[in-house]
This record gives structure tokens, sequence and C-alpha cells, in this order.
């Protein structure tokens, strides 16, 4: 486990232990989140990347690419699903792929990595974010 991932919790919403400590890390490097105790919702690229435990899978990590709707948004999209995906080839986990089409005009594609505990995908996610300057 990284020597920053202490057991202190930061003020708010925040999770304690070690997503209060990944938290902080985030700030530190400046990159955008939402903090809501153990879940952790980073913004980044037009989408978004969050660490959770999901019942009946265990800790992942997850983006969530927001696809085109209208040849305008190609371009950008595209930008997005470059950077996004490939700060999930960095976590150096099989990943798994879901499209969300339940709201036409909004279509996200899912993708998902599985880890063995909550704090490997915390350190994977904290290095590959290092790596990209998040």
């Amino acid at each position: 486990m990284h020597e920053g991932f202490g057991e202190e919790g930061i003020p708010g919403h925040a999770g304690r232990g070690v997503p209060g400590a990944f938290q902080r890390r985030l700030s530190e490097m400046g990159c955008q989140f939402e903090a809501e105790g153990d879940v952790t919702r980073i913004h980044l690229a037009g989408g978004v990347v969050e660490v959770k435990d999901e019942p009946g899978v265990g800790p992942i990590v997850e983006a969530s690419i927001p696809l085109p709707v209208d040849p305008s948004t190609v371009g950008e999209s595209l930008e997005g699903m470059r950077a996004l995906l490939g700060l999930m080839t960095m976590l150096g986990r099989p990943l798994s792929y879901q499209l969300d089409d339940s709201l036409p005009q909004f279509p996200i594609l899912r993708v998902k990595a599985v880890f063995e505990t909550l704090e490997d995908a915390y350190e994977a996610l904290a290095g590959a974010l290092e790596r990209m300057g998040c």
C-alpha cells in the first residue's frame, strides 16, 4: 500500500482510512472529484471514474464514458474516450465493457476493472492518474 494512505479522514463527506487518504491525494494532485463516504467520483476528460465496492462483484474502478449522439460532438467524445480508456488500461487489470443506453440522448460506455481489495483499486488508480497528470 502507498505510504500516503493513512488512517485519517478528511472533513465533509469524505471517507476515512484508505478512501480518505486517496481523496487527500487527489486534492494534492489537483484532480476534480466528489466524495460521499467511501465512494470517490473523479471528473476527468468529460467522464467520471469511480472507485467503489460493487455488491456481488467486489472492489471496482469504473469509468463512465459519454458517447456522442450528434456529429458535432464526435471529436470531443473521441478525445475523452481516448483519455479514459487509456487510464483504464493503465490499471493493469482485465476490463469489461457495458453500453448503458437507458437514456437514448445520453448513451454511456461503462468500463470496469475488478480488484482483490479496495486498497489495490485505489493504489492502481492513483498511480494511473499520476502518470496521466490528472
